[in-house]
């Protein structure tokens, strides 16, 4: 131990020796302010980061859900395909065209209507009489679900 450390050593049992004092009241206040503005500070720190990730997942869903937004058919495109339908398949007398697969499904007991977008081809595999020659155009479609979510019948929506 050197010259100095032994007068601190000394000088801090003299203050030990004194009993406990306490610090002047402006000494405290201002302790008290600077740790507030650390710990607020801190807490901005901690958080900015889940902030600025939870902002650009929320961006990416959006510019995701609009590119995914099918656009829908011209009404022209619509109308040739309605009449490239053939008139005399099957039909409901509520339009709707049964599907093939429906068959071996129960009996609706609780149906709800569905309004999407389908290109002309899956009309095709519903086994819908569609014409050919417009196979890659979207068309508004209703769908008939059944209480299970499975699809009854299909028709066109004009």
């Amino acid at each position: 131990m050197n010259e100095n450390d032994r007068e601190l050593l000394e000088g801090l049992r003299a203050l030990a020796a004194d009993g406990p004092r306490e610090a002047p009241g402006h000494i405290e206040e201002r302790l008290k302010t600077e740790f507030r503005r650390q710990r607020r500070r801190r807490s901005l720190l901690t958080w900015f980061p889940a902030f600025s990730v939870a902002a650009a997942a929320g961006i990416a869903l959006l510019v995701w859900i609009r590119s995914e937004t099918p656009r829908p058919a011209p009404a022209s495109a619509v109308a040739a395909v309605a009449h490239a339908v053939d008139p005399v398949a099957e039909e409901d007398s509520d339009g709707f065209y049964p599907l093939r697969e429906a068959e071996a499904l129960p009996a609706v007991e609780n149906a709800m209507v569905v309004r999407v977008q389908l290109p002309v081809s899956s009309l095709q595999l519903m086994g819908v009489p569609v014409g050919d020659e417009r196979a890659d155009v979207n068309v508004q479609a209703e769908l008939l679900l059944g209480q299970d979510g499975l699809a009854r019948g299909v028709r066109l929506v004009e």
